[in-house]
């Protein structure tokens, strides 16, 4: 599989790769990069133990890498040997040796493809931000575009750290040495635990807007929507509201009314195919008090269902809306702003391989929704990993946008998961074609020592993907 997020990941990669050469030239082993996680259109990093990063700092390491890259032009690769573990400053993970990059004197495990080719590299930046600094790229030769800050994706992103350092686990092999002590049970019981605390909190906050009437709640593919929005509708309960639902995926156009792409699919990530006219009348009638008809839609033929039966809010009941677009202003437009509250969820996984490879939040979301499409919908791995590219491409323009929007955030990533999805995905991928993505999957799953599933509570996200749920979907 070859496509334009796959090749901006390969170069990605490497300017990580040059940016730690460059800052072991500078300060040997006096400074260590962490690379903390992916944030916008680039990487959030620290220089570990510096609580300031000066632009003048920066400037040195960026000289420094583009004098790499005009020494070396290209990134060596050969496969490991056994001592280059002593040189290496990662953990080793005996279920993998994967090969060695190269530049200089400074090596690393390379975990998935990067492209070697120094002169093809995109354009970057560093810059400080917080405590640390972002390393920003552009795309497909262009310059890096002007930094639209995040703040409330960021802080959602500290908290997860700080459960992390709550459950004594920020890499894998942390979450392995775990897993081997048998001290997972505890380990699933408080990750479960915060995600829980935190849904409490955010039923706590809805409750104190007075005159909330619909709850908006969006995010990408894969983020655990569904089963989110029903453990809200407990907490919900809990303080005396009760809620009724609303899903997005039941107002689509009939498929003959949705204008294809150039390549003949239909954008189903698009808020284009959504009936917005019914969704609109639908919305406000509820908040009316006025009775609607329930709908379905019948993905296999493409149509819309309008069913018999109504359902409307009573006095003092809210509304639960789902779906991908629910920040979009298009859907509440002309609702009064006190009238609605909004909600971002997504899988912003917060776990290291080592200090400069975090794992992919997308490619958590990818196996998740591997297991679920196979499980419930009937695609293979294969078909999944194909659609990946429009359904990255729709969250990109349709979704990510409007997420500051929000008025709270969830993060749905467990710390355990993948260690549980592993069982599932891993054979599912074995079977798959041999492609980039396909075989950086299976060397991340690879990583991880598993989890026996029957520890994971039946009101846990990663049951929507999984089984055994104790709701219904």
């Amino acid at each position: 599989m070859s496509n334009q997020f796959e090749s901006y990941r390969h170069r990605t990669r490497a300017i990580i790769f040059l940016m730690s050469a460059a800052i072991t030239c500078i300060y040997g082993r006096k400074k260590t990069l962490i690379i903390d996680h992916s944030f916008g259109d680039g990487y959030f990093c620290v220089l570990k133990g510096q609580k300031k990063v000066p632009q003048s700092e920066l400037d040195t390491i960026v000289k420094r890498m583009q004098e790499l890259q005009d020494k070396y032009h290209r990134i060596k690769i050969r496969p490991a040997k056994a001592d280059d573990w002593k040189h290496l400053h990662t953990p080793r993970i005996r279920s993998s040796r994967p090969p060695v990059l190269i530049l200089d004197k400074h090596l690393s495990a390379s975990y998935e493809f990067t492209n070697l080719d120094l002169a093809a590299l995109p354009n970057y930046t560093i810059t400080p931000y917080n405590h640390g600094f972002l390393l920003r790229m552009g795309e497909n030769g262009s310059e890096v575009s002007p930094f639209k800050d995040a703040p409330k994706l960021f802080q959602m992103m500290k908290e997860h750290e700080k459960w992390g350092r709550i459950l004594k686990v920020s890499s894998i092999p942390q979450l392995n040495e775990q897993i081997m002590e048998m001290g997972f049970k505890k380990l699933i019981w408080v990750a479960e635990g915060l995600h829980e605390k935190r849904i409490a909190a955010l039923a706590d906050d809805i409750s104190s807007r007075k005159g909330t009437r619909v709850i908006f709640v969006a995010g990408p593919s894969s983020s655990g929507k569904t089963t989110f929005t029903k453990r809200l509708a407990i907490q919900l309960a809990v303080n005396g509201i009760q809620s009724r639902y609303l899903s997005m995926d039941n107002y689509f156009l009939d498929r003959e009314l949705i204008t294809p792409q150039v390549d003949g699919t239909l954008d189903f990530e698009n808020v284009d195919c959504l009936d917005m006219q019914a969704l609109s009348r639908d919305i406000k009638q509820l908040i009316d008090g006025q009775p609607v008809f329930k709908r379905s839609y019948d993905f296999v033929n493409g149509k819309q269902e309008i069913l018999n039966d109504t359902f409307w809010l009573n006095d003092g009941e809210v509304l639960i809306f789902e779906g991908i677009h629910g920040l979009n202003p298009i859907i509440h437009q002309g609702m009064p702003e006190k009238s609605y509250y909004q909600v971002y969820i997504s899988a912003l996984t917060q776990l290291n391989i080592d200090n400069t490879h975090p794992v992919s939040t997308s490619d958590g979301r990818l196996i998740r929704r591997i297991v679920r499409d196979h499980r419930y919908r009937g695609y293979s791995a294969n078909e999944t990993i194909k659609r990946w590219n429009s359904v990255r491409h729709g969250e990109l323009h349709n979704i990510f946008p409007f997420q500051e929007e929000a008025d709270m955030m969830f993060n749905s990533a467990l710390i355990y998961e993948l260690s549980i999805l592993k069982r599932y995905a891993l054979p599912l991928l074995r079977a798959a074609t041999k492609n980039t993505v396909r075989d950086r999957l299976i060397t991340l799953l690879s990583l991880f020592h598993t989890i026996p599933d029957r520890h994971v509570p039946g009101t846990s996200i990663l049951r929507e993907f999984i089984g055994k749920s104790y709701f219904t979907y």
